[in-house]
């Protein structure tokens, strides 16, 4: 007889709850705080205003908090950089720590949504991205936004070191398994 794991529970009651499903790199990122990092998360918090957070997690046995935020494109034209571009037109590109920290982190109604939820405004800042455009990039980030910029293949890699080879449920524990499979195969 099957045993359903508590964490494939919460993520199936938690999709359901929330009216649908989770962008993928999102999930990835669920996923990753839940069984890597141990914490418990909360998805796509809808905000007043049109804003929403990605994902906040709480690890209870470090009491580490944390706001995320994931900006993946995986197109040659987006590498998250310091100062952000605009088109012809004046119009931002929002891949620039400047602007993508003022909407995503910064903004009032995130600022004081996140703050009410953890109680108070001590909490971490990431932003997980595919790429930088230079490795002074994440330097940067902590140094003048006090934003942890993580590389969404590095939490691919520790998360497929996780996995191993428990059975999941759980559609992207399960693809990310079978890739690890695919890379450990030596025919």
């Amino acid at each position: 007889m099957s045993k359903v794991q508590p964490n494939e529970l919460y993520a199936n009651l938690s999709d359901y709850l929330c009216g649908g499903f989770l962008e993928a790199e999102v999930h990835i990122i669920d996923r990753y705080m839940q069984l890597v990092k141990k914490c418990l998360t909360m998805t796509n918090v809808v905000l007043s205003g049109g804003k929403e957070i990605d994902l906040l997690a709480f690890n209870p046995i470090t009491n580490e908090k944390f706001h995320i935020e994931v900006r993946i494109a995986t197109g040659r034209g987006f590498r998250l950089r310091v100062k952000d571009t605009q088109t012809k037109s004046g119009r931002k590109h929002r891949r620039g720590l400047d602007t993508l920290s003022e909407i995503k982190f910064m903004h009032p109604t995130v600022v004081n949504a996140v703050t009410e939820i953890f109680g108070c405004g001590e909490y971490k800042k990431v932003l997980v991205v595919w790429d930088v455009q230079d490795s002074s990039v994440i330097e940067q980030a902590k140094s003048i936004y006090n934003i942890d910029v993580w590389k969404i293949s590095n939490i691919i890699s520790e998360l497929m070191r996780e996995v191993k080879s428990r059975a999941y449920r759980d559609d992207i524990l399960r693809t990310i398994q079978l890739i690890s499979k695919k890379a450990n195969y030596v025919s």
